[in-house]
């Protein structure tokens, strides 16, 4: 299914204003029918609302979490067929998992003739990629995410690129900080061993990692407001982003230019098992270091993770620049020598031009082998709020000790009194004669009652 073309479409909203202005040229418009297919799975809430704002470009979404009301807030962008509830017969008073990931996976392997029918529903299996949405703090979706995943994995091998790489990747957080308990980092290392694991079976592609931590620090300094005056949430803001670059990048192979990053090079560099960065760099001046731009377009990223910048397993990087200027031929050998420098692999180049570009602009695509640093950081997190837990629960118990009723501890277990309630059924009133029914209390059976 083709997507509308960018000044078309209604849906973008506030993330209109993060995009870049070739977006909206004539130039890519008469090119929409090349623009890559991709499908969208969200999983639980946090998911949800990442694959809410890829929604807004057109891409075919569906929603999968066990608490529908988490999926009510999208019903403007994504169709009730496609917002599927994951109930359990085991607990059907649960609506959400209250961030326990192993009750996640209960609940998804309960559902898993749910996650198959999204997994062979006809847009996912005619897109060129597909992308998985995940919170790695929660319990719903990291819950599902073996799951899905499995499954998916089976059904993308039948678009296998050359050398086996299976179009099929994650967009994944990370909790920050200021999430408390050791349940999200728990969850969080969980789900990036689950992920590292198919990477290292060539089960999948690249997983995208959005790290909160990173996010909060950046979105202070710089929030973003709608044309209205509203300001955007952070958590809102940092999907915008990861929305609108997703949708730059994929733009990269519509582009006229001397030297093309067609969609085999895009779609197999997201296909390549490893931990994926996108960057990017507005206003490139010609009097800027271009060693010292590339090295800044790798290391920084105002939400996406931060990774060690070595041994990368693939690589791209895009000059852009405006139709009415010229751009030196030394600027575009620089970036492509510097880029393939630091990345030490080798980097597939993209040169091109647009007429709604007035500034040279850079994109850059990474693919490593290890997780995000922020991955030590959650460990080391992680050990200090087990201790601080165990510490908390051993002061409950001294607190509980000095009450000093350790004597009414078997209390209400001693005795034989016991209640037992069941609910009536219709052989609980049948009565065989008027004789054996109960009958009505008098006055006069309440006369003998002294006080």
């Amino acid at each position: 299914m083709m997507i509308k073309a960018f000044g078309e479409n209604e849906k973008l909203g506030a993330i209109k204003a993060l995009l870049s202005p070739h977006l909206l040229s004539d130039e890519l418009k008469s090119e929409m029918d090349r623009y890559p297919s991709q499908a969208i799975i969200g999983l639980g809430q946090g998911g949800g609302r990442i694959a809410a704002e890829l929604s807004r470009f057109g891409y075919p979404s569906f929603l999968l979490n066990s608490s529908k009301s988490d999926m009510e807030e999208h019903k403007n962008l994504i169709p009730e067929t496609h917002r599927i509830v994951t109930s359990s017969k085991d607990f059907p008073e649960l609506e959400g998992t209250d961030k326990n990931a192993q009750l996640g996976f209960e609940i998804a392997k309960e559902n898993a003739d749910l996650y198959k029918k999204v997994a062979l529903d006809d847009a996912v299996q005619d897109s060129e990629f597909v992308w998985v949405c995940v919170s790695l703090g929660g319990g719903t979706g990291n819950g599902a995410l073996k799951v899905a995943l499995a499954y998916l994995s089976k059904v993308r091998e039948n678009r296998a690129l050359p050398g086996g790489k299976i179009p099929l990747g994650v967009i994944c957080s990370l909790p920050s900080s200021d999430e408390r308990g050791s349940a999200f980092r728990r969850n969080a290392l969980a789900g990036i061993s689950v992920i590292q694991q198919l990477m290292n079976e060539n089960k999948m592609g690249a997983a995208v990692v959005i790290d909160n931590e990173k996010m909060k620090d950046y979105y202070a300094n710089s929030p973003l407001k709608t044309y209205g005056g509203l300001e955007i949430d952070a958590k809102s803001y940092s999907n915008m982003v990861i929305a609108s670059a997703l949708a730059e990048i994929s733009s990269l192979p519509l582009l006229d230019g001397r030297s093309v990053f067609d969609k085999t090079e895009l779609l197999t560099t997201l296909s390549t098992p490893g931990w994926l960065s996108i960057s990017k760099h507005k206003e490139l001046r010609n009097d800027e270091n271009i060693e010292s731009v590339i090295g800044n377009l790798f290391n920084n990223n105002e939400v996406l993770a931060t990774y060690k910048v070595q041994n990368a397993v693939a690589g791209a990087v895009a000059v852009l620049y405006p139709s009415s200027k010229n751009i030196s031929p030394k600027i575009a050998d620089d970036v492509f020598r510097y880029t393939s420098d630091l990345l030490d692999t080798k980097v597939n180049l993209s040169i091109s031009k647009n007429s709604k570009l007035e500034n040279l602009t850079l994109y850059g695509l990474a693919v490593y082998p290890s997780p995000s640093v922020r991955i030590q950081q959650l460990r080391e997190e992680l050990s200090q709020w087990e201790q601080l837990e165990k510490e908390q629960e051993e002061a409950k118990k001294q607190a509980s000790s000095a009450l000093g009723l350790d004597e009414f501890d078997d209390f209400f277990s001693s005795g034989n009194t016991s209640v037992r309630r069941k609910k009536m059924t219709l052989d609980d009133l049948e009565f065989e004669d008027n004789e054996n029914k109960p009958k009505k209390a008098k006055v006069a059976d309440l006369n003998d009652i002294d006080f």
